[in-house]
């Protein structure tokens, strides 16, 4: 599961998936799976393109395969370091692993399937057209497709023999070529490999046109095209068909079709760079999710406040209210007891007058206040009863009143969750398409500079072949980009520190320039940046550091380089050299370099103000107002 999510670009549930084998594994004790979950992390690592990380996993599957004589998984893990190295453009390294891969081959063959004898000559096959010997390379080629024939293993056979037939093709021996393409043209139609038979189209329309055969290149750019259809990135193919259609017309001279299918590549090609707007349109909609985040919110502490508000209201509108039926209870007693100390008076008086007449009288009188005194009492007891009910009837009234506002306060509540839900729903499915947009962004730009490394394979040039180099590096800077981008939880801003230390490594490796005998000093103050100030910085960063490479230590023995992105009042872009320094004059010409061009362009795209000046060395220094920052983010 953890390989599947890799291979999606899923690294976040790859690592869940691989933590909770190492949880399980504590309770199983499997050395073999404890080995073999080293090697799958080996491989998260070098999916994520840290080729460091993923060599110390696959050191360490190997050492605890190998002791505990796993024969097969110590193989491929070593042979993993190879290729690790080998992308890292460390062919040296790569080749004292592959030597490692060979002799283990050799000491455990018994043990060892003779397919991993193929993949070690492959291995060396790779390392040899890296260094232009393409004969020596064919030759392992060769040694390996045997072995792979041999052992019916079709898939890497055929595999192999395509591969093998682009580099007869690059070396000029198209009839061979064309022969390996069609065999295996033969098999990807007998196993309904489509995506297979798709690319040996393309290897056959190549031949076609160069060896000026436009009517077999026509036939086999329409038949690419209908393979191309329901296929993944069926535009990018079809634009590569219709390229070779345009080429094979021209080559008819029937320009009318030549321009036909040429005007169909270009609207194909403009049809993937729809791309770029896709990621406009899913910055807008991440901005106004933002917005709305930040409205709910206001709108939540609002509700909150207005709650409070009411509540307090109530509580002083019901505590006023008792107040003033205690008050009115209070005075109603008053006047009744002052009313009844007037009568209780007067009949005193009136029975002190009359005490003289006969006892029946006296008696009669005694009954008659006694029952008026029964009488007062009943009414002062109606009159309490009264006053209860009527302050029971307005403890009802607001009562009732209190839970209706209850009532509309939960339903409000309610539909402020039902909206955050929602939200959080939309924001989640808007951060994953934009992750699957910046890791297909990240593929694309890879694929390009694989076609850029393959073009020079048969070029003579130099000066070509270094306009090839320089643009595929050019291409590096911005894939690390979108490879931060979609590896990151925050997809708008990129940290400066990891992505220029990336970059410069980059560069100095490709120039042959080790790390730990160069004086490199990063001083990267501002962290994080938009993507939108990220990419112009970065290719700038790019194409003064290259210059450097190319012009500064050719005759330098302690070669030094120091770039610093720095917060003053907006943001300072310094690179510094040690080298002879520039012609400020041949700088300040508007003629020159692509290169010179690119950095004058896209400094003032940023508003920035450039300087560049002879210091020990060349010194360019870019300043970014903080005005002119914020309408550029």
């Amino acid at each position: 599961m953890s390989q599947d999510f890799v291979f999606s670009g899923n690294f976040e549930k790859a690592n869940a998936y691989l933590q909770a084998a190492v949880k399980m594994n504590k309770t199983v004790r499997s050395k073999f799976c404890e080995a073999d979950i080293l090697s799958r992390y080996g491989l998260y690592y070098l999916n994520q393109h840290d080729a460091p990380k993923a060599i110390e996993y696959y050191l360490k599957s190997y050492e605890l395969f190998d002791r505990n004589k796993f024969y097969r998984g110590a193989f491929l893990s070593i042979n993993k370091v190879g290729y690790a190295y080998f992308n890292q453009h460390e062919f040296e390294k790569a080749e004292q692993y592959y030597q490692k891969t060979h002799r283990y081959f050799l000491d455990h063959s018994a043990k060892l399937p003779k397919l991993f004898l193929a993949y070690a000559l492959e291995n060396f096959a790779s390392l040899e057209g890296k260094r232009k010997n393409h004969l020596k390379s064919l030759e392992y080629n060769e040694q390996a497709l045997a072995i792979l024939k041999n052992e019916h293993d079709d898939e890497a056979y055929f595999s192999g023999l395509y591969n093998y037939a682009l580099k007869l093709s690059h070396l000029k021996r198209t009839d061979e070529a064309a022969a390996r393409l069609q065999e295996v043209a033969q098999y990807a139609k007998k196993a309904k490999d489509i995506y297979l038979e798709m690319y040996v189209q393309k290897g056959l329309c190549g031949i076609y046109i160069s060896t000026n055969q436009p009517d077999e290149a026509i036939k086999t750019a329409n038949y690419g095209i209908e393979l191309s259809k329901n296929q993944s990135e069926q535009k990018e193919h079809q634009k590569d068909f219709h390229q070779f259609l345009s080429q094979a017309y021209e080559q008819k001279r029937d320009f009318s079709e030549a321009l036909s299918h040429y005007q169909s590549a270009v609207a194909l090609n403009d049809s993937v760079r729809n791309n770029e707007k896709k990621k406009a349109i899913a910055k807008i909609e991440a901005e106004f999710q933002t917005k709305q985040i930040r409205e709910t919110t206001l709108i939540q502490a609002l509700t909150q406040r207005q709650i409070a508000e009411t509540q307090h209201r109530l509580k002083k509108e019901q505590t006023e209210h008792l107040a003033m039926l205690n008050a009115e209870k209070e005075k109603q007693l008053a006047s009744i007891k002052a009313q009844a100390d007037v009568d209780k008076t007067r009949s005193i008086a009136e029975i002190r007058t009359k005490y003289a007449t006969t006892e029946k009288e006296a008696q009669i009188r005694q009954l008659d206040r006694e029952n008026r005194d029964k009488t007062r009492q009943m009414q002062w007891w109606a009159t309490g009863t009264g006053l209860l009910a009527l302050l029971l009837g307005g403890m009802i009234f607001l009562y009732q009143k209190v839970q209706k506002q209850n009532v509309i306060l939960a339903s409000q509540r309610n539909q402020l969750t039902k909206q955050n839900h929602t939200i959080s729903e939309q924001s989640g499915k808007l951060e994953l398409m934009m992750k699957e947009l910046h890791h297909r962004v990240k593929n694309n730009l890879q694929i390009v500079s694989s076609l850029l490394n393959l073009q020079t394979y048969n070029m003579e040039d130099p000066k070509a072949v270094r306009a090839i180099r320089e643009g595929q590096q050019r291409i590096e800077a911005m894939s690390l980009i979108h490879q931060r981008l979609y590896q990151k939880e925050h997809l708008t801003t990129i940290d400066m520190q990891e992505y220029l230390s990336n970059l410069v490594e980059s560069i100095m490796r490709s120039y042959g320039y080790d790390p730990e005998h160069f004086d490199l000093a990063l001083d990267i103050q501002e962290r994080e940046l938009d993507v939108e100030l990220a990419m112009p910085i970065g290719l700038i960063v790019n194409e003064l550091v290259t210059n450097s490479f190319k012009y500064a230590y050719h005759t330098n023995n302690h070669p030094a380089l120091a770039v610093s992105l720095k917060s003053d009042n907006g943001i300072s872009l310094d690179v510094r050299d040690n080298g002879p320094g520039v012609d400020i004059a041949t700088w300040q010409n508007r003629k020159g370099s692509f290169g010179k061009k690119l950095i004058k362009s896209l400094s003032e795209q940023l508003g920035g103000e450039a300087q560049i000046q002879n210091e020990n060395g060349t010194w360019y220094h870019l300043h970014i107002p903080i005005t002119r920052l914020k309408t550029v983010a």
